[in-house]
């Protein structure tokens, strides 16, 4: 009996303690919580979305614990919890007018270890003294805002920051040489700013890095050797610069590499022989630059080699070289490459070639039946030589979504079926031989936003598309077309080429109903009479 009330006296001490001792976040950061919710709504006061938005807000009040609240995360430390985790991101309407002092109180709440405020439209610079509060900070998100400024010296002093991404933002300015603090730093994401000035060589002290990503910048300088330190790197983005002089000679020895997409920079000199080392690469975009030389043919031997980018430089394809599948490719530029003859054989191969770029180069012959069979999504073949009419078994695909042939030689009738390419968003003919008339099918395009059929020969009246077409730019100039001027177009239309036709009769009065309509060209037709509408009621822009 003794027993029985010890052991019955100790669970209603243990229950006692429980009932005492609440697991409840810290008062002082429920209160810096809800002086940020306040700070927003004050912001948000004259926006009629904010309600709809603001959805998970609505957890947050003074009666009940927050940790229990939407996007907020806590962590038990002892008799007491603590707020490690908040995610804010696509909080605000996109046409608000939050700025980014709104931030002030969180930074009062220096247990957080992960931040997202992606996506808000916030406006203002980057909080420089608040960031240097939050010293356990691991993760911190601010993409797709409209965060301006440089960035704070503040953010550098976070050791223990693993994530950093300040993408699609208006930040400026240089980065500093402070970013070396950022020792556990593994991916640092920048792209879509106005970062100027050459990228740090402290950069390499960033032992850490995963993946560096600075794309759509305004970097100038070259691509800094320190950059080779970098051993754990798998992707490095660098797109979209000013970058200047050779790729490194040595970039092979970043073996763990499986993107590097150097892009639209001013570089020069070779491909460097030794990315063959970089057995686990994927993506290689070096397209858009001034690289010259002949193009390495074991760039295919590479086993995991993806999507392969060399168009738009001074580089040289060896049209003799006999070429062996070791890879799977998905996406092919070799733009302006010098690639001459009848299309590669070496491609039919490829069954999952997905982009084709092959344009600005002196190929020869028809367009090959085995090249309509790989059922690619886009395929760019314009300015080069190519002869014949298109195989039908191009438009069975419903994988194409982008075909460009312009400014070839191809004749002959487009063929009957064309239309069962429900896909295809842009589709671009200009500048061949083709002729006969236009196939009704093509109405059956319904996603075609981009149509370009000028400068061929095509004759009869063209086919109707109907109030439900998306088709926004339509040309058909320079043809033969005959009948009334075509209208039924849907209502996304903002640009009609039409001249050049033997188009007959008036001004149709359902053009008047194209009100996204900027650009009518109707010169060189046959046209009569007087219209039966304003061109006033057409369009607001030239003729």
């Amino acid at each position: 009996m003794a027993n029985l009330s010890l052991l019955l006296g100790t669970r209603l001490l243990s229950f006692s303690i429980l009932k005492s001792t609440c697991l409840c976040c810290p008062q002082y950061q429920k209160a810096a919580l809800l002086e940020f919710k306040s700070l927003v709504l004050g912001d948000l006061a004259d926006n009629s979305s904010a309600d709809k938005m603001l959805g998970g807000l609505e957890t947050w009040n003074s009666s009940s614990d927050c940790c229990h609240w939407e996007m907020v995360r806590c962590f038990s430390r002892g008799s007491s919890k603590e707020v490690i985790g908040l995610d804010l991101s696509n909080l605000f309407p996109l046409d608000s007018n939050v700025t980014s002092d709104v931030l002030k109180p969180n930074f009062r709440i220096r247990s957080l270890m992960t931040l997202d405020l992606s996506y808000n439209s916030m406006k203002g610079e980057i909080p420089r003294t608040g960031f240097a509060n939050l010293t356990k900070l691991v993760y911190l998100d601010l993409n797709n805002n409209n965060l301006n400024g440089s960035i704070p010296s503040q953010l550098f002093s976070l050791r223990y920051l693993e994530f950093l991404d300040l993408s699609t933002n208006a930040i400026g300015g240089k980065l500093s040489s402070g970013v070396a603090g950022l020792k556990n730093l593994e991916q640092l994401i920048l792209n879509g700013n106005s970062i100027q000035g050459q990228i740090p060589a402290e950069i390499g002290n960033l032992t850490n890095l995963h993946k560096l990503l600075l794309r759509q910048n305004e970097f100038s300088g070259g691509i800094p050797l320190s950059l080779l330190q970098l051993r754990e790197l798998e992707t490095l983005d660098l797109r979209m610069n000013s970058l200047a002089g050779e790729i490194p000679n040595d970039i092979g020895i970043l073996a763990n590499m499986t993107t590097l997409a150097l892009s639209n920079n001013a570089l020069t000199g070779a491909i460097p022989q030794s990315i063959r080392d970089m057995t686990k690469l994927e993506t290689l975009r070096l397209d858009s630059n001034v690289l010259a030389g002949e193009i390495p043919t074991w760039l295919v031997d590479l086993h995991d080699m993806k999507s392969l980018f060399l168009g738009g430089n001074k580089l040289k394809w060896n049209n003799n070289v006999s070429i062996v599948r070791k890879c799977i490719l998905t996406e092919l530029s070799l733009r302006s490459c010098s690639v001459r003859g009848p299309m590669p054989l070496w491609l039919s191969n490829q069954t999952e070639l997905a982009f084709l770029d092959l344009s600005e180069n002196e190929l020869e012959g028809t367009y090959p039946q085995w090249l309509a069979e790989l059922n690619l999504g886009t395929v760019i073949l314009s300015d080069n030589m190519l002869t014949g009419s298109l195989p039908p078994r191009l438009f069975e695909s419903r994988n194409l979504s982008v075909l460009v042939l312009s400014r070839n030689n191809f004749s002959g009738e487009l063929p009957e079926t064309m239309g069962q390419s429900t896909s295809v968003v842009v589709l671009m003919l200009t500048s061949n031989n083709f002729s006969g008339h236009v196939p009704k099918s093509i109405s059956n395009m319904h996603r075609l936003s981009v149509l370009d059929l000028s400068d061929n020969g095509f004759s009869g009246e063209f086919p109707s598309f109907g109030s439900h077409s998306l088709a926004e730019c339509i040309d058909i100039s320079s043809n033969r077309f005959s009948g009334e001027v075509p209208s039924a177009f849907g209502e996304t239309a903002f640009m009609l080429s039409l001249s050049q036709n033997n188009f007959s009769g008036q001004l149709p009065p359902n053009l008047s109903k194209l009100n996204l309509l900027k650009h009518l060209d109707l010169h060189d037709t046959n046209l009569t009479g007087e219209s039966s509408i304003p061109l006033s009621d057409v369009f607001s822009s030239s003729t």
